[in-house]
């Protein structure tokens, strides 16, 4: 064994992050995302799916704590690349945020539809 050499071919070193960004002209086609920043996060080996579950929290937690105002805002679980920007997404939110809570859509009461009438919106029996 001795004056032998052995090479071990290590594949390189995945990193993982959390970033948020604000979607600039959200809706529009010339939409552009403006990075506010991007955490790195440990992946456990044995359960990477972990981090599915903990970027939402993340994300409105970021939100709350930055004062960031309203608009839609982009948050996303991705690879990092050679230079510490997120590479390949794994899984992402699209956050609408009045500047202090997620704003939801509201929906007609169960059992009713949208309806017109005359231009103007109406809950209508089913």
């Amino acid at each position: 064994m001795f004056n032998q050499v052995r090479w071990r071919c290590q594949e390189p070193q995945v990193r993982h992050a959390f970033s948020l960004c604000r979607i600039v002209d959200a809706g529009n086609p010339d939409q552009w995302y403006d990075l506010l920043g991007v955490i790195r996060v440990p992946v456990d080996r044995l359960a990477p799916d972990k981090l599915h579950d903990r970027l939402r929290p993340w994300a409105l937690a970021t939100l709350a704590a930055g004062g960031y105002g309203f608009g839609r805002y982009y948050a996303c679980y991705s690879t990092l690349d050679e230079d510490d920007e997120p590479d390949k997404a794994i899984t992402n939110e699209d956050i609408d945020w009045s500047g202090s809570a997620v704003l939801v859509p509201a929906d007609p009461q169960p059992g009713r539809t949208l309806a017109t009438d005359g231009g103007q919106p109406s809950l209508a029996p089913m």
